[in-house]
């Protein structure tokens, strides 16, 4: 995870999650099991997940792989452009 360390920021004191939640700025592929890939931002992160940006359609519950971080991820909400996944082991 070298390459998402060096886009870490601090997380703000006003943050309210049980997880620590870093801000980040990483530009990487989002991939899906068929084999298309989208470019996406990760712009935080957590220790079970992480938040993107991306102007592809995600469904919640969809499985999703991240180039960067090498990790598959499941949807686990979307907002308009944004979207939360939950790391899978």
């Amino acid at each position: 995870m070298c390459a998402f360390e060096s886009n870490v920021k601090d997380k703000p004191d006003t943050e309210s999650r049980s997880l620590q939640r870093r801000k980040c700025d990483l530009e990487t592929e989002l991939m899906v099991p068929w084999g298309d890939r989208w470019s996406c931002q990760i712009v935080d992160m957590s220790e079970r997940g992480f938040g993107i940006v991306t102007t592809v359609k995600l469904r919640k519950g969809d499985m999703v792989n991240i180039s960067a971080l090498d990790a598959k991820a499941k949807v686990v909400w979307i907002d308009k452009g944004r979207a939360g996944l939950r790391i899978c082991n």
